[in-house]
């Protein structure tokens, strides 16, 4: 009985360090966006064609090399055109892509640089009859994006990015083109921001 209730003891300070250290458990982080093919090469879609994605990254990679990139993140990604002369709808074929965190020299500007398909990795879904999209990219500035650049950053919206252009590449009979779009409407990383999360020694004061 006293082992019983000692253990049970145990179980409850654990319980409350993991409240109050403001710990979650681990969840992918979604990113969605929403904006428009811009009129500077709009590539196979009209220009001014609304665009919106969701991308989903598996929190568990570890970061490697000195612009701490997470390979091989993505494990879901949808992009919706949607053109005057027919939605379409772009999904990805198993896991790939890459996400890459870093500061300027100067510390005053970090980057989030997000890509899928060609050297970045991963293949799409490809609907019959649409464009063949081999691979984008997004390229999200900001002044305070991320506490840890090792851990992927989290709960960011449009206001947080000073930059966030998109391009998208496509193959056309042996032809590359190039859409883009210069600065997203709408960007939603999930989860708290980093800065916000509360420090694990605070737990102490249950001990």
């Amino acid at each position: 009985m006293a082992v019983t209730n000692i253990l049970k003891s145990f179980a409850g300070v654990f319980v409350g360090v993991f409240i109050l250290t403001g710990t979650s458990v681990a969840a992918p982080v979604t990113i969605d966006f929403t904006g428009a093919v811009d009129f500077f090469n709009p590539g196979p879609f009209t220009q001014n064609a609304p665009l919106s994605g969701q991308i989903v990254l598996d929190d568990t990679v570890v970061a490697t090399g000195p612009n701490n990139t997470f390979n091989n993140v993505f494990t879901g990604l949808t992009l919706t055109i949607s053109d005057p002369g027919g939605t379409v709808v772009y999904t990805n074929n198993g896991t790939g892509g890459r996400v890459s965190q870093f500061s300027s020299a100067d510390g005053l500007t970090e980057f989030v640089s997000i890509a899928f398909g060609g050297g970045a990795g991963g293949a799409f879904n490809i609907p019959a009859g649409a464009p063949l999209i081999t691979s984008f990219n997004i390229d999200f500035r900001g002044a305070d994006l991320f506490a840890d650049p090792t851990v992927l950053a989290t709960g960011l919206t449009e206001a947080d990015f000073s930059f966030s252009r998109a391009n998208f590449n496509f193959d056309n009979g042996g032809t590359n083109l190039l859409m883009v779009e210069r600065a997203l409407d709408t960007v939603t990383f999930s989860g708290e921001p980093q800065s916000e999360a509360v420090p694990a020694p605070g737990a102490m004061l249950v001990l």
